[in-house]
């Protein structure tokens, strides 16, 4: 697989095409292509070796929410940054990784959710939420919300205060649950979707366009969404948010795009839906990247600065 047949139309950045250089000399293969403990394995195997580190002074603690869902509760990671101790009242960031509902873990976004909370500063609540096929559509999205709604009623044990914003956020599927909460649980202060994934239909351009593209194609969407809904429901504004009927009242977005990912024209399409309904939306295309950069700053160093310098900005300015 490679990058030759969008080269005439798109410039590849040399992080993207490293990357897959790296990738392919190890002997890495698309997830369709693999076992679901497989792909769970490589994912983790991938973050270790691309998420990089970073430095971070503060505490990380664990805690399990309770719910009715799972006798077990949902485990969350809390970071809260030492430069929270400089703000009145630190935000909140619930933050969702991506992984297509199968594979990913808190373990995969650990530096990037310890990056946010140093550099926007904020408490930052990394969720590991339940995974298909061992549990479908809609366990992670009853996740969610619960954590999220335990989030508003227990910051003081998290290391804000009353008035502290929780805001929401996630790559890919992780977008998805973000934007699903919004519509769910009223008073959110933001939203953070990084190539998101709100339209499980996937009838757009750029899924035709990068259907072969490298790092997420066709086939990996397919297997995916196989492994975690019924086809009947997904046309459930519950599980594609952007056929909610109403999106007035949604808190202000930041929306990330990759300009090189099937992704991409729904994160537009949802963008639009956002403004047409009078919420704050802005939008920030990274060039020349494909979907799934945005966690592994330890390779993607010049495209994920900017994107996390963004989300950092955007934080700090609706805390």
């Amino acid at each position: 697989m490679s990058f030759d047949k969008f080269k005439p139309k798109y410039k590849i950045h040399e992080e993207t095409e490293n990357y897959f250089k790296l990738r392919a000399e190890a002997g890495a293969k698309p997830y369709d292509q693999l076992t679901v403990e497989e792909a769970r394995e490589g994912n983790i195997a991938n973050a270790k070796r691309f998420a990089g580190t970073t430095e971070f002074e503060g505490t990380v603690k664990e805690f399990t929410v309770p719910t009715k869902h799972c006798s077990d509760g949902i485990p969350i990671t809390v970071y809260r940054s030492k430069h929270c101790d400089l703000c009145v009242a630190p935000s909140v960031f619930v933050y969702f990784h991506g992984g297509g509902n199968v594979v990913g873990s808190r373990q995969t976004v650990d530096t990037i959710c310890r990056i946010f909370s140093r550099d926007a500063p904020c408490v930052v609540v990394n969720v590991e939420y339940r995974l298909a096929p061992e549990h479908r559509w809609p366990a992670n999205h009853e996740d969610a919300t619960c954590v999220v709604r335990w989030v508003k009623m227990n910051k003081s044990l998290l290391g804000a205060v009353n008035r502290s914003t929780v805001g929401v956020g996630g790559d890919g599927e992780g977008s998805r649950m973000a934007a699903i909460v919004c519509h769910e649980v009223p008073d959110l202060g933001y939203q953070v979707l990084v190539y998101p994934s709100v339209d499980l239909r996937r009838n757009y351009k750029s899924a035709e366009e990068f259907a072969e593209m490298p790092g997420l194609t066709k086939k990996m969407v397919d297997w995916f969404t196989e492994k975690y809904i019924d086809e009947p429901d997904i046309t459930n504004p519950k599980a594609s948010p952007i056929l909610q009927k109403s999106f007035s009242g949604l808190p202000p977005a930041l929306i990330i795009l990759a300009e090189l990912d099937q992704n991409r024209d729904q994160g537009y399409a949802y963008h639009e839906k956002l403004k047409a309904a009078g919420v704050k939306s802005q939008i920030f295309t990274v060039k020349g990247v494909t979907h799934g950069f945005f966690h592994l700053p330890g390779h993607f160093k010049e495209c994920c600065l900017r994107a996390h310098e963004k989300v950092c900005k955007f934080i700090k300015a609706n805390s």
